[in-house]
């Protein structure tokens, strides 16, 4: 389950960051002077939702031990 989430935080995380992009260029190359403002809005959301699953795969992986082998 814990590698299920994972993979989910990265798989929506990325397709977010994507979104985003695509939405904000879209903004940027509407003919209006103001821009399209729903299209804004949208990567705005869309960005605000990748930082919420980068932040949900990093506090799940904050208290996690690693070995180092210093010598083998």
């Amino acid at each position: 389950m814990n590698r299920t989430m994972d993979i989910l935080y990265w798989v929506v995380g990325i397709i977010a960051t994507g979104g985003a992009i695509w939405y904000f260029i879209k903004f940027l190359q509407a003919p209006a002077p103001e821009g399209d403002r729903t299209s804004l809005y949208i990567a705005i959301g869309a960005a605000l939702v990748a930082c919420v699953c980068a932040l949900l795969f990093f506090l799940r992986h904050v208290n996690k031990e690693e070995e180092f082998h210093i010598t083998e």
